[in-house]
């Protein structure tokens, strides 16, 4: 009887190490082939160039994994949230852009929320079309020209609205920046904020006659620059970079300069991920993503809005340079008075 008790559990013991080495060998990588993903976008607008971007580099990216790419528009908070709660299993990915790491920067959300707590993916497209609109009517034709404006009028004061803590927080304070270096405090003081959320919000401030300057992206304010209605008419006042076959002039081009040196900033889209992200789905998207980006016919969809696909970086070398540009821009944050004494 122990004889057979023995014979069995051996026969048992052999059964589960070869059921243990099967298992292993037929474990397969992870993947997004076939996966629903949500693509979470730090913007509530299906209209400006957060969603526009995702949207478009998610229909190219999608057929390259072999993944159904959906872009949900939640705003950054919940976008920026969702790093942090979403498994690391490809099913949740964040395309955004450089408002990921200002927000932080500026004190607008909790440093739990850091580059450092994500895994950074590979950059997907770029947007140099950051803009400064105002009302046809303004007595003032570009942003260069607005402090000898104030100071052939001693009483007015010129209010430019935008966002805390994002790519226009860094467009005002280099501006603002930039007037006092050069035309002294006086002037400066007289150049306040009015703060506005969405673009349709910023548009309804300056129709109203509570603001003379916004902020948006330039393919959204576009469509007023073209209308011969005299109520909603506006005229672009700079862009943050050139784009090309655009005569709109930049920063650079009016002599608008951070410390003296020249001034360009282009906003940079990439992936974001999860914190541990699995090494097989990142080498994956890396893959795809460089693919895409050689797409003339995504070049082509990108260039009608404007944007351009980003010089192609990898995952390590997104992470570089996005982690460069933060590093670049926080002197200039550190050093910058807060909104809050500038509001108006």
């Amino acid at each position: 009887m122990k004889k057979i008790v023995a014979i069995a559990l051996s026969v048992l013991l052999v059964g589960s190490l070869v059921f243990a080495a099967g298992a292993g060998e037929t474990q397969e990588a992870p993947t997004f082939k076939g996966k629903n993903v949500r693509v979470v976008i730090g913007s509530t607008s299906t209209g400006g160039d957060s969603y526009l971007i995702a949207e478009t580099v998610s229909r190219y990216l999608a057929k390259e994994l072999g993944a159904n790419l959906k872009v949900d528009a939640v705003g950054a908070a919940k976008a920026l949230d969702a790093m942090q709660t979403s498994k690391a299993d490809g099913n949740t990915i964040m395309m955004f852009h450089d408002m990921t790491y200002l927000g932080i920067s500026f004190g607008a959300y909790d440093e739990m929320y850091s580059l450092e707590n994500m895994t950074v993916g590979p950059r997907i497209a770029q947007n140099p079309g950051s803009a400064w609109g105002s009302s046809k009517s303004a007595p003032y034709n570009s942003l260069g020209e607005i402090p000898a404006y104030l100071q052939a009028n001693p009483n007015a004061i010129v209010r430019m609205a935008c966002e805390a803590g994002g790519v226009s927080h860094v467009g005002f304070i280099v501006f603002w920046q930039w007037v006092k270096d050069t035309y002294g405090q006086d002037i400066a003081d007289r150049v306040v904020v009015v703060i506005g959320g969405s673009t349709g919000d910023k548009l309804q401030l300056l129709w109203d006659g509570n603001a003379d300057v916004i902020f948006a992206d330039y393919t959204s304010l576009l469509q007023y620059t073209q209308t011969d209605d005299q109520k909603i008419a506006m005229k672009f006042m700079g862009l943050m970079d050139n784009i090309d076959g655009v005569s709109a002039t930049s920063y650079a081009d009016q002599g608008i300069t951070l410390n003296k040196k020249e001034f360009r900033f282009a906003k940079d889209f990439l992936i974001y991920l999860p914190k541990n992200f699995p090494a097989a789905l990142v080498a994956e998207l890396d893959a795809a993503m460089e693919r895409v980006n050689k797409d003339p016919a995504l070049i082509a969809d990108l260039a009608k809005m404007t944007y351009r696909p980003g010089k192609y970086l990898n995952s390590a070398e997104s992470k570089a340079f996005i982690y460069d540009k933060r590093d670049s821009l926080q002197g200039l944050i550190n050093n910058a008075p807060s909104l809050d004494d500038l509001v108006l």
